[in-house]
């Protein structure tokens, strides 16, 4: 049986499609996993010196989430929401680690909850984030080489030149201080975007150094949100509509990743 150049060609197209979509799926996965297990904050945390794989966990994302509310909704759901919202196939990359947030939990008695404490905290992780990608320093240059193939693959400092704070994560957050909709369900993907009617705190955190345009603007977004407490860095508004200020915001911002699709 013989086929045509054009025939073995939708059949490449075919079995490429096929394996991007298995790929996709496997990371949307690993993700909602990531996120169903958040980042506990608290004073210790901020104490310590990461390992590198915790370093890379901010990395290449969007942004920050820190949620106040013990129990106050379904992270699986959450995360499947904020995935289909970001995701665009075949357009998005998801390799290391790519996603919308580093979901951080911040409801333990001992974690900051205010929006003071959280801009103290999130300036503390951006700089422990920073350090560590200029430098690898003190054990990180004297880590044991890998000697086997499996201690390769799984080397954490393998491809460590492409992980790296997005211009947007250090420039502004999310606070998750509400519930959520009692009828969210992350089963179903008509439920599902009922996460996006959430209330939450949008945060300027005045770190701008990264931003094409300067200072951010909430300008554009002044008829859906409230300013808080008379502070015009913090708006109340739905999650939906933080969202799409902060994908706009990192697509401003995008660089390029020379090494990203090695």
């Amino acid at each position: 049986m013989t086929i045509t150049i054009n025939e073995w060609l939708s059949l490449v197209d075919w079995d490429r499609a096929q394996l991007l979509n298995h790929w996709e799926w496997d990371t949307k996965s690993w993700q909602v996993h990531k996120f169903a297990r958040p980042l506990r904050l608290n004073k210790v945390t901020l104490q310590q010196r990461w390992s590198i794989k915790d370093v890379h966990d901010f990395c290449l994302k969007v942004c920050a989430i820190y949620a106040t509310v013990d129990g106050g909704h379904d992270p699986s759901g959450l995360s499947q929401y904020l995935w289909d919202r970001w995701f665009q196939p075949g357009g998005t990359p998801c390799r290391f680690g790519n996603a919308f947030a580093r979901y951080i939990r911040a409801w333990d008695p001992d974690s900051p909850k205010t929006v003071s404490e959280l801009l103290d905290s999130h300036h503390k992780i951006c700089n422990q984030v920073r350090f560590r990608q200029i430098t690898l320093s003190g054990d990180d240059d004297h880590r044991p080489l890998p000697q086997t193939l499996d201690q390769r693959a799984e080397d954490p400092y393998e491809n460590h030149e492409n992980y790296r704070l997005e211009a947007s994560f250090p420039a502004a957050f999310i606070v998750m201080d509400e519930k959520c909709p009692l009828n969210a369900d992350s089963s179903s993907s008509k439920d599902r975007w009922l996460f996006g009617e959430t209330q939450v705190l949008l945060v300027s955190t005045g770190d701008h150094h990264d931003l094409k345009k300067g200072p951010i603007d909430f300008a554009p977004i002044a008829d859906v949100s409230e300013i808080v407490d008379g502070n015009e860095h913090v708006r109340r508004i739905s999650l939906d509509k933080a969202v799409d200020f902060l994908m706009g915001l990192n697509q401003e911002n995008k660089r390029p990743r020379a090494v990203l699709y090695e």
